[in-house]
């Protein structure tokens, strides 16, 4: 695979960075499987069968088809990993005159690009950036109804890296629910790498949803590096369907005690779809908790991958930490691998971890059958029972009901014996 990537800009006043940040990455090359964080997603191998060449000259955007949803919305619209639009309703159900988004540039990434100078894809992110967006949620500014980001890709992509960021900042006491849908309308074939920096300061609380809503052929790695100060909360959910590649790296700090992470993935994975949901959860103070339910149902030659570590500080007593991942394995050549890590150094806390994978329950299929169900019906039943777990975790009927219809159009499988 030929890479071809420059820094387009020689007169840009971080050209140094820039030029530094990319050698680093050519020297370092795209993460494999020699390194363990990456034991089970051999980056540079897949990308090698299926680039023949990657670089990042301009793209040309076209307009994407738009999507419509049924219920009251603020709305960011990026168009291939870049800051089209926003909309935050304000003259119908949020405060007047306020307009929390910015569109960023690498000036807004410098303290986060000290932090993590030995990442590769951060390195490649930082000499590549070509922008994204900045939220800042006021104290005490609760938002009435959901911001959604619509993340369309459009136009001829062929062989196109993306480079982007976002960075989000909830002040104290404040509450917002980020609806994150993938839209790819794209021709070609485009490798994302995104970088997320969130931060939640006392008392304020995120829900953040990740939902491609339509197939992708394309190849998408997302790090989001999050921090939770006291009494804070996090709630992300991941449901991906039909995506070719999706890696969710997802590095959290619980630095204030009381503070909460919740991290829950319902995945349909077909036709040699690849994911991995990786987390890092440090807990570093008292009193915290961290819960983490993952659910992958895989066909077709798909594989699904977690790797979950929990760390807790010597002085991080009272910690709850919950970890469990779940495979159900509906074809012989999927493959489903886990790799849960627990690290403690206090001694009064409650942890846990558990994985299971598994072909689907016999019994419960000829049950079903046996009452005159199609075997494909049956299927889809039991698969739905399966994911319906982490529905209910959602507490909002709009996105209850999105995802209900998205997984009714994911899953539709049939069994390759009949």
């Amino acid at each position: 695979m030929e890479l071809n990537l420059k820094i387009k800009n020689k007169l840009d006043k971080h050209i140094k960075l820039r030029e530094e940040k990319l050698n680093h990455f050519k020297k370092n090359g795209f993460p494999n499987k020699r390194q363990e964080e990456w034991k089970f997603t051999d980056l540079e191998k897949i990308l090698k069968e299926n680039f023949k060449e990657l670089n990042n000259e301009k793209l040309k955007n076209k307009n994407p088809n738009i999507l419509h949803l049924g219920f009251k919305h603020n709305s960011i619209t990026l168009i291939n990993g870049k800051l089209e639009s926003f909309d935050f309703k304000i003259e119908n159900f949020e405060d007047k005159d306020y307009s929390p988004i910015n569109k960023i540039g690498l000036d807004h990434l410098l303290n986060f690009v000290k932090e993590s100078k030995d990442n590769s894809m951060q390195n490649l992110n930082t000499a590549l950036h070509e922008g994204g967006f900045r939220l800042d949620i006021n104290s005490k500014y609760k938002f009435k109804h959901p911001v959604v980001i619509f993340n369309y890709f459009s136009g001829v992509l062929k062989n196109k890296m993306i480079n982007n960021s976002e960075i989000i900042n909830l002040s104290k006491n404040s509450d917002i629910t980020l609806i994150e849908f993938l839209i790819d309308d794209s021709t070609g074939c485009f490798f994302q790498n995104t970088f997320k920096y969130i931060n939640i300061e006392k008392g304020a609380s995120l829900n953040y949803y990740f939902i491609n809503k339509n197939e992708s052929k394309n190849f998408f790695y997302d790090y989001s590096k999050i921090k939770l100060s006291r009494d804070s909360n996090l709630k992300k959910y991941i449901f991906s369907s039909g995506i070719k590649f999706n890696k969710s790296e997802n590095d959290i700090e619980l630095n204030g005690e009381n503070s909460s992470s919740n991290i829950f993935s319902g995945s349909f994975l077909n036709k040699n779809n690849h994911q991995e949901i990786k987390t890092n959860i440090q807990h570093q103070k008292p009193s915290c908790q961290s819960h983490q339910d993952i659910k992958n149902v895989l066909t077709a030659g798909s594989k699904g991958v977690f790797q979950g570590k929990v760390f807790v500080n010597q002085i991080a007593q009272k910690t709850n930490a919950y970890q469990l991942s779940k495979g159900l394995l509906l074809d012989e050549d999927c493959e489903f691998s886990t790799k849960p890590e627990l690290e403690i150094y206090a001694d009064d806390v409650k942890c846990s971890h558990g994985s299971t994978s598994g072909n689907i329950d016999s019994d419960a299929l000829f049950y079903l059958k046996a009452r005159g169900i199609k075997e494909k019906v049956a299927i889809k039943m039991i698969v739905k029972g399966f994911l319906e777990s982490i529905l209910k975790k959602i507490n909002n009927k709009d996105i209850t009901e999105i995802l209900e219809n998205h997984l009714d159009k994911h899953i539709n499988y049939e069994s390759r014996s009949n």
